[in-house]
């Protein structure tokens, strides 16, 4: 009962997504616990939500007369475990990125759920973390993921590969974007305790024993610049400040 009013709540708009979620992107999704099906608020003409399962299928939803209607379905046929909306192309509505378990990515149009383009299978063995940013300052949403092990910026509305680290990430499963140092550039925030400057994709900062299973980046004490927020497998909540390189509390 409680995440079905949560869901209301988001969809009504008495709770705003970015206060479930935080991102770089003053996001509209909420991502639950790995036991509940990733979540995503998709934005146009209509206000809808979308669900994606572990059965591999894509539920898209959106409120007509007070009641939660299925408007579309799309089967993925493996589990869907990230899914984020975005508007890619400036049109006012959102496009879907995502990724399967089965390694396949994915960008789909928000009013249809139909490709705009994904992987073929067995491009990648695997996927272990993905967001969305503007990596390379150039007015654009980069889709950021990791692959084999390997960081990689894809432009968002092709397939196509930008640029691709030469040095594994073997622990990553989450990644965030924002300034962390406060020296004006975007940095990108893995999980596993490393942090790197999105422009040249220099290693800042690594904390060895990690920031988490659960990361997101805000500004905790108001100086400007946005703290690490992990959350551990402990359950213990923990704050990071990346321009003293220490952990604030």
């Amino acid at each position: 009962m409680f995440w079905r009013r949560l869901v209301w709540l988001v969809l009504l708009g008495y709770l705003t997504p970015t206060a479930l979620y935080g991102d770089f992107l003053t996001p509209r999704a909420a991502d639950f616990a790995s036991k509940y099906p990733p979540l995503t608020m998709v934005n146009g003409p209509q206000r809808r939500l979308l669900f994606g399962s572990y059965r591999g299928t894509l539920q898209l939803f959106e409120s007509r007369n007070g009641k939660l209607v299925e408007v579309k379905t799309r089967e993925l046929w493996s589990p869907v475990v990230r899914i984020y909306a975005a508007d890619l192309d400036g049109d006012g509505q959102d496009e879907v990125v995502g990724y399967t378990q089965n390694a396949r990515l994915f960008v789909l149009r928000g009013s249809d759920l139909q490709d705009i383009w994904n992987t073929p299978e067995k491009r990648f063995n695997s996927i272990s973390a993905l967001t969305l940013g503007d990596v390379d300052d150039d007015g654009q949403l980069e889709i950021v993921f990791i692959a084999d092990n390997l960081l990689r910026f894809y432009t968002a509305l092709q397939d196509v590969e930008e640029w691709k680290s030469t040095i594994t990430f073997t622990n990553a499963t989450e990644i965030a974007i924002g300034d962390v140092d406060g020296d004006g550039g975007l940095d990108i925030v893995l999980n596993s305790g490393i942090v790197l400057g999105a422009v040249f994709r220099d290693v800042k900062w690594t904390y060895t024993t990690g920031f988490g299973s659960r990361i997101d980046l805000y500004d905790i004490d108001s100086d400007g610049k946005l703290e690490i927020v992990g959350y551990g497998g402990d359950g213990l909540m923990r704050v990071f400040d990346v321009d003293e390189r220490r952990l604030k509390w």
